[in-house]
């Protein structure tokens, strides 16, 4: 006679291991998920805020170039510098957007209504008609949209240029520029 073949109870899945594993497989791809959603999130915001820091300084160092080379009029020994209400204007040997070397007349004006600073350059920096002019957004180049507010302001009597971008404020004067009577005073 012939043994009995014994039976293996254990030939399949039951529905509950099943269902375990595919709770498991659920919850293990929620945590990857949620991992990688918050990390693009970090990477996206820390993108932005890498851009705006190169943006303001990029702006900052390009104002403090073009102050510091500013023209100096030998008929009148002063730099050709002026500015009011966030337009400002001066005749610089570094130009943004002509050929490099050439002096031109620059100007800065900010928009707050949408946070643009606009930028125009003018290769007759000789024009006295320049002194005064306030050019028109639209003939204008937008340089740079700010997320905080920014103001320039110039002050004649020391021949300084203040850039004051969010909190944090800059002052610049022209390399040929006489010194301020402190700075005759102090030393």
């Amino acid at each position: 006679m012939m043994p009995k073949k014994i039976m293996d109870t254990r030939a399949g899945l039951s529905l509950l291991e099943v269902m375990v594993a595919l709770l498991l497989l659920t919850v293990a791809s929620t945590m990857i998920y949620s991992m990688l959603d918050r990390s693009l999130f970090f990477a996206d915001k820390g993108e932005g805020k890498s851009q705006e820091i190169e943006e303001h300084y990029a702006l900052v160092s390009l104002l403090q170039r073009q102050v510091q080379s500013g023209w100096l009029n030998p008929a009148t020994k002063k730099v050709l510098i002026s500015g009011e209400q966030d337009c400002l204007r001066l005749a610089t040997a570094i130009p943004f957007q002509a050929r490099a070397g050439q002096v031109v007349m620059a100007f800065y004006r900010y928009n707050p209504d949408d946070n643009t600073l606009y930028y125009l350059e003018k290769k007759d920096f000789y024009n006295t008609e320049y002194t005064e002019l306030v050019p028109e957004y639209s003939e204008m180049t937008a340089l740079v949209t700010v997320s905080r507010g920014l103001r320039l302001d110039f002050d004649e009597e020391s021949n300084t240029v203040t850039l004051r971008y969010g909190t944090q404020s800059y002052a610049f004067r022209p390399w040929c520029a006489a010194p301020t009577a402190e700075e005759v005073a102090g030393g």
